[in-house]
């Protein structure tokens, strides 16, 4: 089994199959320990602006950047139980017994896969705006129009996507990187629109995505790819208590999707807001960590 090593200073662990991983962790050393699966434009910072909130509530937030985001290794091929094999890797070397996990978006597949797969350390799992599982026609109709249908392509011509998401990533080389995330903004609901006119919030998305392009566009392939095969888990046995949160103002992914997993997971339990969108996450930021916490 790989081994981590140096990974309490450097944040950064070394596999033994030669690939790295990379993490950060902030709010309380000694607090709960929350391991966060970003979304598909985030990173290992992924969180709320304000750091005052995690060690208020005694959170100890560990963010951990999947295969080929930032400072982790690519890992061609990689599944969903690659990343959890990884995660539970570092909870080892952290010397965690016991730790909750958060995903956001696209990271919520992989924190419900920790859940199943580990029940024996998983405290509790929260999930946010999460994706469906894409691999069949109903969870590509819950996404974004535009989304969906690029999702779609990829499960169905790789070679082709990743010819077309090259063809963008040297489009939007030549741009600023905060266009994107004003793109990005324009194709979500109002209520999401007004969250990123928060400077603090707008300018960590923006960093995080300067981030993604400038490690090249096949390592966003790779998410999207592991993400419409099919994952390897079903929701109706996962037995640690499952925390849903949507906004139904979400017009990135449906909230059916949440009313969907609320049914299937056996210990889940929705939370949705008529008033929140799909950056949920950041609304309801304390909301969340509470909930996870009490597990």
């Amino acid at each position: 089994m790989p081994k981590l090593a140096q990974v309490a200073t450097a944040r950064q662990a070394q596999l033994q199959d030669g690939r790295r991983l990379g993490f950060a962790e902030y709010g309380e050393p000694a607090g709960k320990p929350i391991m966060l699966f970003h979304d598909l434009w985030g990173n290992r910072s992924l969180r709320h602006p304000d750091d005052s909130i995690l060690t208020r509530l005694g959170i100890r937030l560990i963010g951990v950047d999947r295969p080929g985001y930032g400072a982790s290794t690519r890992k061609p091929g990689r599944g969903l139980m690659d990343v959890v094999d990884d995660v539970m890797l570092l909870g080892k070397a952290l010397k965690l017994e016991q730790f909750a996990v958060l995903g956001y978006s696209a990271g919520g597949p992989y924190a419900l896969a920790c859940a199943w797969r580990f029940p024996q350390v998983i405290s509790r799992c929260a999930v946010v705006a999460s994706w469906p599982p894409l691999d069949h026609a109903l969870g590509f109709r819950a996404l974004h129009p535009l989304y969906g249908r690029l999702f779609q392509l990829a499960a169905g011509n790789e070679s082709f996507f990743r010819l077309l998401l090259r063809a963008f990533f040297v489009f939007d080389g030549q741009r600023p990187a905060d266009q994107y995330i004003r793109d990005l903004g324009s194709s979500l609901s109002r209520i999401d629109q007004a969250a990123l006119s928060n400077i603090d919030l707008f300018v960590s998305r923006r960093d995080m995505w300067g981030e993604i392009r400038g490690t090249g566009s096949d390592n966003l392939a790779d998410e999207i790819l592991a993400l419409t095969r099919p994952w390897g888990y079903h929701l109706q046995s996962i037995r640690v208590p499952v925390d849903i949160w949507w906004g139904e103002a979400d017009l990135f992914c449906s909230p059916v999707v949440a009313e969907r997993m609320a049914k299937m997971i056996p210990n889940a339990h929705a939370h949705c807001d008529a008033q929140a969108g799909h950056l949920m996450l950041y609304s309801h930021w304390e909301a969340i960590l509470q909930a996870l916490a009490a597990g």
